[in-house]
């Protein structure tokens, strides 16, 4: 390519990798949405990127050398923000120039406010950095693109927008010419006049609800623009089959290992990213805590029970208690217990006993599944250890761990 060394593009390609990573352990809504797309590089665009809100995201990779790890973030999430806006298909028959400068106001607000996550002492701190020259006012925070056009409308602009002609190929050797395309000067991206059909919009909000199920089976790690996404009419309430979030929640447990901010992977500190490591791998154990008490019914208890002992664990361990610990399954009995199902119990509900048990005991489980309607006492410290809850539809609200319905 001119004006790059395929070194150079290759360093670029590397960056891009490491930055997928990062988004996806970090923030696995935007990470799963980032990994959908294919990134070509594009020398013809007169800014660092553009994209087609479906498929592809072109980048000028002599453009985005000049950007810090933390820019190049923002820019890749700021072009998965217009497929998720669907900016293209919200115009309605806006005026181009001050619609493009209202999505980009909007978009880069949003990216903005993005946090690391997970590390003592870095509260506050962001995980990308705007790029030098670009559009962005925090008084746009939480704005939908449509409020912040009407006051654009109220404006006077010296200046309008350019055109420039791009070229722009597909990655396997087919390339599209687009004549005389606008220019907003927002100082990140071309917005492409490429409009996405039903079966385009249809994909896009699969593909949405999907990056959902990705972030509720990561215990709802990172960010979630969900507030936003109802606001425009994208996102309902998610609807996921209980035993499918079951699974997700427990193999990203199970398989992959805690990780923390405060064992960076090595790997890619080289490119100046935080990006967190894991633990060292355990035994793959789970204690299921089973409220016994009057308000739970056999039936809900038996069929969450089974769907738990199909878990991909080494070693589980049931625990059935109401106020009180009442029995204690190990491993190699729960397949005959779960046969005759014979919960003991039938009192009030504590799940203070139930800690305690499993602290005395040194179970140190990688993974808390209670079954519960949560109208219990909790401790009032969380256990060090991911804690799922699953609940009948009446349900009461726990201090911590995430919560799946049946």
């Amino acid at each position: 390519m001119t004006g790059i060394t395929p070194q150079q593009l290759e360093a670029e390609r590397a960056r891009i990798a490491a930055l997928r990573m990062q988004m996806l352990e970090m923030h696995p809504f935007w990470g799963y949405l980032l990994l959908q797309m294919r990134l070509i590089p594009e020398l013809t665009l007169p800014e660092f990127a553009a994209t087609d809100f479906v498929r592809h995201i072109w980048y000028n990779p002599v453009r985005t050398r000049s950007l810090s790890t933390a820019e190049f973030g923002f820019v890749l999430a700021h072009e998965i923000c217009h497929q998720v806006f669907a900016s293209e298909e919200r115009q309605n028959g806006r005026e181009l120039f001050k619609w493009n400068l209202a999505t980009d106001y909007a978009i880069n607000a949003i990216i903005a406010e993005i946090p690391v996550p997970g590390a003592p002492g870095w509260y506050g701190e962001r995980l990308y950095r705007l790029p030098a020259g670009c559009l962005y006012e925090p008084r746009y925070r939480d704005q939908v693109a449509e409020t912040i056009y009407e006051e654009l409308c109220s404006r006077k602009f010296r200046t309008g927008p350019e055109t420039v002609d791009l070229f722009l190929s597909d990655g396997e050797g087919k390339q599209t010419k687009l004549p005389g395309v606008s220019d907003h000067g927002g100082g990140i991206d071309i917005h492409l006049p490429v409009a996405v059909d039903a079966d385009g919009r249809e994909l896009l909000r699969e593909r949405i609800s999907a990056a959902v199920e990705n972030f509720e089976a990561n215990d709802r790690r990172g960010d979630l623009p969900d507030s936003l996404l109802r606001r425009i009419g994208l996102l309902g309430e998610p609807k996921i089959p209980w035993r499918r979030l079951l699974h997700r929640y427990a193999d990203a447990v199970l398989s992959s290992g805690d990780y923390s901010l405060a064992h960076p992977n090595k790997r890619y500190q080289v490119d100046d990213l935080i990006v967190p490591g894991k633990y060292d791998e355990e035994i793959s154990s789970i204690v299921v805590a089973v409220d016994s008490s009057g308000s739970m019914t056999r039936e809900a208890m038996r069929s969450a029970a089974a769907e738990i002992r199909g878990l991909d664990a080494q070693e589980i361990t049931l625990i059935v208690a109401d106020c009180a610990v009442q029995q204690v399954i190990p491993f190699d009995e729960l397949e005959t217990f779960l046969e005759r199902a014979e919960f003991r119990g039938g009192g009030g509900t504590d799940h203070v006993c139930v800690f305690d048990y499993i602290a005395a005991h040194r179970l140190n489980p990688r993974l808390f599944i209670g079954l519960s309607d949560l109208f219990s006492r909790f401790p009032e410290k969380r256990p060090p250890y991911p804690v799922l809850w699953i609940v009948p539809e009446s349900h009461g609200e726990p201090p911590w761990g995430k919560v799946i319905e049946l």
